[in-house]
């Protein structure tokens, strides 16, 4: 799938981070991105699913033999499916039904207000579903084998060592193995799905916007059928979600510890706007010509959400300071969130 990522797609939350590792410090920018911008600006949506008969064995599994205890067809309770689904689906923004619920919320409205008087909720798209799974499920009793190790240390002292030099060295060998029983109960659900998405047009017409497919083996407690379908619900609604939803972006931007220490402080401090007023002061004077600074003052624009400036000030720094590894990435992140560029 290819997400266009233009300006007018990208849901401003810009939120700024300073984060530390050993030397180095960041500025972290976060944006949500909205992966099908259609769909995400509908507010009402139905969900319908098919449910195929699921296969389902119950096993007793020990180092001597396996038995089946159940072995047939799940019986599926389709309401639970739909119940756990649409509350997994984390589409921010929008009311989320199943046929039935939305059927029964217009049935209701429609006896306690006259005809006349009631409009209902339009809606404005529809996602039917298609979902098949197999189940195997029980406990399971296996050897495993444990190893045990032990620690020295040998020293080998020398005349005249070098400065560096370490006379004493820790081993870690293996001392023994032991075998060990290791039981575990567990449910393994191979789940796949295919289904439609259909929008409305605002007259009532519904036109077909896109197709979904997906597949996710999935481990879940050694428990009941219900709760295994609720498991199951979740799992498809994170995988929808995650195909027509939104996504989460965070993109790291180094703090380049060089010039204008004062400023460089305020940075790691996360008094941004602080840091700005003291790099901006000099970048008008011809003589000016510090690609850290450039580098940094991209940074600042960057986090404000002004890539166009940031992306000039990175380009001054790659140009003055050379192709650095810090400097080329900064620009590529700026290409990835533009308006002329794309994601797979």
């Amino acid at each position: 799938m290819r997400i266009n990522l233009t300006n007018k797609y990208i849901i401003p939350i810009i939120i700024l981070f300073l984060t530390g590792c050993a030397d180095k410090h960041f500025l972290t920018v976060k944006k949500t991105i909205s992966q099908d911008i259609k769909f995400n600006s509908v507010k009402v949506v139905i969900i319908d699913v098919e449910l195929d008969d699921t296969p389902f064995t119950e096993r007793v599994v020990s180092i001597n033999d396996s038995r089946v205890l159940k072995n047939g067809t799940l019986v599926v309770n389709k309401k639970i499916v739909l119940n756990a689904l649409t509350e997994a689906l984390s589409f921010s923004g929008k009311s989320v039904f199943t046929i039935d619920e939305y059927n029964k919320i217009k049935k209701d409205l429609t006896a306690i207000r006259p005809a006349s008087g009631y409009k209902h909720s339009k809606i404005h798209a529809l996602i039917k579903l298609k979902i098949s799974y197999g189940i195997q499920s029980g406990s399971f009793e296996s050897e495993k084998v444990f190893k045990f190790y032990r620690r020295s240390k040998t020293c080998q002292y020398i005349k005249n060592p070098p400065i560096d030099y370490e006379p004493c060295h820790s081993n870690i060998n293996t001392s023994r193995q032991q075998i060990m029983l290791d039981k575990n109960a567990a449910s393994l659900i191979d789940l796949w799905y295919s289904g439609e998405i259909y929008l409305n047009d605002g007259n009532d017409n519904y036109y077909h916007h896109k197709s979904l497919e997906g597949s996710e083996l999935i481990t879940a407690p050694y428990q009941d059928e219900n709760a295994i379908n609720q498991n199951i619900a979740a799992g498809i609604g994170k995988l929808i979600s995650s195909n027509v939803g939104l996504l989460d972006l965070s993109i790291n931007l180094q703090i380049e510890d060089a010039n204008h220490s004062d400023a460089i402080a305020l940075l790691k401090k996360g008094k941004v706007e602080d840091a700005r007023k003291i790099l901006e002061e000099d970048t008008d004077s011809p003589l000016f010509n510090s690609a850290t600074d450039f580098y940094n003052l991209g940074l600042i624009y960057h986090t404000y959400g002004d890539t166009k400036i940031a992306s000039d000030y990175y380009s001054k720094a790659i140009q003055i300071g050379g192709y650095k590894r810090i400097y080329i990435d900064a620009l590529k992140n700026i290409r990835v969130l533009n308006e002329d560029s794309t994601v797979d």
